[in-house]
């Protein structure tokens, strides 16, 4: 591809025209590159970027807060910008001249999460698998499970020893995440600090497992078998679709959003289902099943994808989401803003990026004791 082939496709990234392909290329060029770049078309092209970023910060702070809208900027690292009251994220190179006061030496203990979780059988045994070799794990009642180097677990029926469910629990720390093929065939790939109980095999006439945290699911068709999700506040019951549930304890209520097919979800005596698109909000506090369509679903899976996705979210909310993925706790040593913050950041940046991203906005952080602290200054 010449330069100008690339700079066509870099205008229309940022017009907001250009296809998901074209967004792919931007994105995973921009972010390889380390700032020694010395040829002029590659210094130009980041240029043209940056300079477009700075244009739609000035033009947005014209527009009223209820009608900013979030452009994908590129993931080389990002920036949170508070306009009138919400916070707006875009994305730029992290300029050398900020101060540092954010940043100290144990930091380094505080890095992004990545694939571990522990295992425990039906048996009781537990493996961490983490720690665990590829292959083949166990085998219980005709099932064996194996972990694949890409870090995946597959339950996989061998025989005809399925008359009793056998259930088995997958738990990810805080900093953790992991991915699942269930013996149906559906896949589920699990979020930090959260756990799944499940059966082996599926020997009766519906397939239940239990979640707490979040999880996102493409379940297998079987128009006999329907599969539910049971956790602390509700029942998701499918036959085969693509859906998300974000069930966390320390959250104001649980969300579960529909990408694909349709789902029944029930709190109590009340039952809705949804539609793709929409998205369920309930709360341990009411009876309610509160349903809205979304503009862009997908933003519910964003940390699937590798991002925090953020939207009208206030700053325990986003700190939250920051705590459970870095695996650290968050200490508030000053009064929060009531500010709201939209856009996506990058899950793999370090904690020094972190909080220089953070620092940007206003909201200022520094690494104690493997802590974040949030503070005045």
């Amino acid at each position: 591809m010449n330069p100008e082939q690339f700079r066509a496709i870099i205008a229309k990234y940022n017009n907001n025209t250009a296809s998901a392909e074209e967004r792919e290329l931007i994105e995973n060029w921009y972010a390889q590159l380390d700032g020694s770049e010395v040829l002029p078309e590659v210094t130009a092209l980041k240029e043209q970027l940056y300079d477009r970023v700075k244009q739609h910060v000035i033009v947005n702070q014209l527009v009223p807060a209820k009608r900013l809208k979030l452009y994908p900027w590129i993931a080389a690292a990002a920036v949170l910008f508070v306009l009138s009251g919400v916070g707006l994220l875009y994305f730029k190179p992290v300029i050398q001249q900020v101060k540092n006061y954010a940043y100290s030496v144990h930091s380094d203990k505080i890095v992004p999460g990545t694939n571990k979780a522990v295992l425990t059988l039906a048996d009781g045994r537990k493996i961490s698998l983490s720690d665990a070799g590829n292959g083949q794990l166990a085998q219980q009642a005709g099932v064996v499970v194996t972990k694949t180097k890409n870090g995946e677990l597959i339950y996989k029926v061998i025989g005809n020893d399925q008359a009793t469910a056998k259930y088995n629990t997958i738990a990810t720390p805080r900093g953790g995440q992991y991915q699942l093929l269930l013996a149906d065939g559906t896949k589920i790939w699990l979020n930090a600090n959260s756990s799944l109980t499940f059966p082996t095999a599926f020997p009766g006439s519906e397939r239940q497992v239990k979640l707490t945290g979040e999880a996102y699911f493409e379940v297998a068709k079987d128009p006999s078998k329907a599969f539910i999700v049971e956790t602390t506040q509700t029942e998701i019951k499918v036959l085969g679709t693509h859906f998300n549930i974000m069930a966390y304890a320390d959250e104001k209520s649980q969300q579960t959003t529909l990408l694909e097919g349709a789902v029944e979800i029930s709190k109590g005596i009340r039952k809705s289902v949804l539609k793709p698109g929409q998205q369920a909000t309930t709360a341990s506090s009411s009876g309610l099943i509160n349903i809205q369509d979304l503009e862009n679903a997908t933003e519910a899976i964003a940390w699937k994808n590798g991002y925090f996705q953020f939207e009208k979210s206030d700053l325990h909310s986003l700190m939250r989401q920051i705590s459970r993925w870095y695996a650290t706790d968050v200490v508030y040593q000053c009064e929060i803003p009531k500010k709201e913050y939209s856009g996506k950041i990058p899950r793999s940046v370090n904690v020094k990026t972190l909080i220089e991203m953070l620092a940007y906005s206003g909201i200022h952080c520094r690494v104690e004791n493997n802590k974040i602290i949030v503070s005045q200054r």
